[in-house]
């Protein structure tokens, strides 16, 4: 199916609904359109900085509260799961309340949980005011994409798309090295302010700057379908991330959660009104793309999560001094952005997505060489490629799925994008740091250094990753020629 014959594919939609998705709303010309891309790209940043806020901070979350680091990595995957839950609500949410009452309740949302987090008295407070904290991302994140959509001159939403893809990369370069400089010197509980001052005076521009972009309508919100989400996501999630200590309990949990999947993709073709509608994945393009999204999103938190634990485990680096290190090759992710934006508008997306798979390939496999051998520098120039790799290729794909959709399904396309970008974040967060947790405990109750576990487990989660990253070379190959 070509782009414009899905323009013509029809599915239970009320009368309302289609009538609105066929209405426009003219958006805001001249200073008030950049004041609202510039407050677009701002919350962006912000809820990129607060999804990454712990991961240099594992470790010191595990040792603080005595606990292990699967246990510890719940602060991640607990907000992976609270912002894919939400992520799916984000185009009704549009639909009904308008874009600008959605982003200020995510503002109110990040103040919120920031709060509570700098508070937290034990580890079930800090979970939650990371699940609320996880809100702001899940409304943000997909909100952003429509609107650079909408506020973009017609053709070049790439562009802007791509600059976007570029402000998240700056914020996982920041992230590492702020967080780091914080829980050193001030403690973890200090991280959680910084978010609660950025969002609070991005609450207050976005008072003023924030415009609806979209017609609105009474779109009903399927309780159902919300639940049948949240249960998938934190039953698979618990699962795999307990399958090294409980295989068969973790698989009867991974099940159940297929089929709560299963149950929700079938009752969104039932209801008058779907909660996140899934037509854009009758244009193949965007079906294979979004499953190299899938599996490049894996590859880059595999890094953000598993580098850190790295330099912290087998240099006894401080938080502070792996953020530090951390922070150039993560730029490089941001960097390759901006530049392969540039190279998409010129030449489109060969070879951009096949060379950016083998650059990472090409990195993982070096990196295995120098973690088993401990050799920092060359370790951090080796994870810098690997960015690199995942900047070239990772925008070009997001900008060219949102593209390729009909106008009308932009919010649902965006929607399903950021889903499946937790949903990638959820499991490669959960398999690598569980299965490293795993080995990390076995080889030091064996008399392993703590260095040497870390190392071995690192180079074992690595090769997991690297086989990964090979299927999305080989399902590269094929996207090139639909698009």
């Amino acid at each position: 199916m070509t782009p414009s014959s899905a323009h013509t594919t029809q599915s239970p939609y009320t009368t309302q609904s289609l009538q609105a998705a066929t209405s426009s709303v003219a958006p805001p010309q001249g200073a008030a359109r950049w004041f609202m891309i510039v407050v677009m790209f701002a919350s962006t940043l912000n809820a990129s900085f607060m999804q990454s806020l712990m991961n240099v901070a594992l470790d010191q979350v595990a040792t603080d509260f005595s606990i292990s680091l699967s246990q510890a990595n719940w602060v991640v995957l607990g907000y992976a799961i609270v912002t894919g839950t939400v992520i799916t609500t984000v185009a009704s949410l549009i639909a009904r309340f308008g874009i600008r009452r959605v982003m200020l309740v995510s503002y109110i949302a990040a103040v919120t949980g920031s709060l509570l987090g700098a508070f937290a008295w034990n580890f079930p407070v800090m979970i939650v005011a990371r699940l609320i904290q996880a809100i702001t991302t899940g409304l943000t994140f997909p909100l952003v994409n429509v609107a650079l959509l909408r506020l973009s001159p017609k053709g070049h939403a790439g562009v802007l798309l791509s600059i976007n893809s570029g402000v998240i990369g700056v914020g996982l370069a920041v992230a590492p090295l702020i967080s780091g400089l914080i829980i050193t010197y001030f403690g973890l509980h200090a991280l959680f302010l910084l978010p609660a001052v950025t969002s609070a005076v991005l609450l207050v521009c976005a008072h003023f700057a924030l415009h609806d972009l979209t017609p609105r309508y009474d779109k009903r919100i399927d309780p159902l379908s919300v639940i049948l989400s949240l249960l998938a996501l934190s039953t698979f999630m618990y699962g795999l991330n307990d399958v090294t200590h409980a295989l068969v309990p973790s698989l009867v949990l991974m099940a159940f959660a297929l089929i709560m999947a299963t149950l929700f993709v079938l009752r969104q073709k039932h209801l008058p009104d779907s909660l996140l509608d899934l037509r854009p994945f009758r244009v193949p393009a965007f079906a294979f793309g979004e499953t190299l999204v899938l599996i490049s999103y894996m590859g880059s938190v595999y890094l953000s999560l598993l580098a850190p634990l790295y330099l912290e485990g087998t240099a006894s680096c401080t938080p502070f001094v792996a953020g530090c290190m951390l922070a150039l090759p993560i730029l490089c992710y941001g960097i390759f952005c901006f530049a392969s934006g540039k190279i998409l508008g010129r030449h489109g997306v060969w070879p951009l997505i096949p060379v950016g798979f083998t650059i990472m390939i090409g990195g993982f496999a070096a990196t295995y060489f120098f973690a088993e051998s401990q050799i920092i520098p060359a370790f951090l120039v080796c994870i810098a490629l690997t960015y690199a790799g995942y900047g070239v290729m990772y925008p070009s794909i997001k900008s060219v799925d949102l593209e390729v959709i009909p106008h009308t399904q932009a919010s649902s396309g965006s929607s399903i994008h950021s889903t499946l970008v937790q949903i990638a974040g959820s499991v490669s967060s959960a398999l690598f740091v569980g299965i490293m947790s795993s080995d990390v405990t076995a080889s030091m109750a064996a008399g392993a250094s703590k260095a040497t576990a870390y190392a071995a487990g690192f180079s074992h989660t690595l090769l997991i990753a690297l086989g990964i990253l090979v299927v999305g070379l080989i399902i590269s190959l094929v996207y090139v020629r639909k698009v």
